[in-house]
């Protein structure tokens, strides 16, 4: 695990309300979970879990923000996932006591409460409606990452751009019938995402505002022909 100096957090911070995982387990369980946890915070850009570490602790996200990510054949970063406050991870080391699949990183600075993976399993006998949730969250993990690898293995790096524009997009709130990206992010995170280079990102781009599919709006991106980016992604 990756060690933190001079970063604590505040005693009266150090709850764990509003965690999604224990949205089932007795208030009186999670007080004292509260005290069984180790609480450290992360600053943005480090290192929570590295991939192929021996660890099989929990961590639990009081507050903040991580990016799950690995690396494909050529070293190059690839995101999983993103989780907030609320969330949780490291659940599937803690119960099979396999290396870490991928590295965590932190976004922002981040609080987490660590539990050791004996309390985990404990809990998971204990409170069976947590084993159930973490259940669904895994089935939800596999249909998300083989639909990922799909889109990995079969599209181009420019389709594999206009998925990510896609998934990242919401209808604009005017009803225009345009679809909006709110505060779209760096080429460099959208390469993440999508397995591409920063270069491809910005040529796919670039390719759609040509042809009148998406504009700039400010901060934002502006789908004009989401059905026309649909089409692009399915041929």
């Amino acid at each position: 695990m990756n060690e933190v100096q001079d970063q604590t957090v505040d005693p009266q911070n150090r709850k764990l309300d509003g965690i999604e995982l224990l949205a089932e387990a007795p208030p009186q369980v999670v007080r004292e979970l509260e005290e069984r946890c180790q609480w450290k915070l992360y600053q943005a850009n480090q290192i929570v879990v590295e991939r192929g570490e021996e660890s099989s602790d929990v961590f639990f996200i009081a507050k903040g923000g991580v990016k799950v990510m690995d690396f494909l054949a050529n070293d190059q970063e690839i995101a999983l996932a993103e989780l907030g406050t609320g969330s949780s991870f490291g659940e599937m080391s803690a119960i099979d006591f396999s290396r870490r699949s991928a590295r965590v990183v932190a976004m922002q600075d981040t609080s987490v409460a660590i539990l050791p993976s004996k309390d985990f399993r404990r809990l998971l006998m204990d409170c069976p409606g947590i084993a159930v949730m973490l259940l669904k969250r895994f089935a939800g993990l596999i249909r998300t990452l083989n639909n990922r690898v799909t889109s990995l293995s079969t599209l181009s790096a420019h389709q594999r751009v206009y998925y990510e524009l896609l998934r990242m997009s919401e209808p604009n709130t005017e009803g225009d019938g345009t679809w909006m990206i709110h505060f779209l992010p760096k080429h460099e995170e959208i390469a993440s995402w999508s397995g591409t280079s920063r270069e491809d990102v910005a040529m796919a781009i670039g390719h759609l505002a040509r042809e009148g599919i998406v504009g700039r709006k400010h901060k934002s991106l502006v789908i004009k022909d989401h059905g026309r980016l649909q089409m692009l992604v399915n041929q």
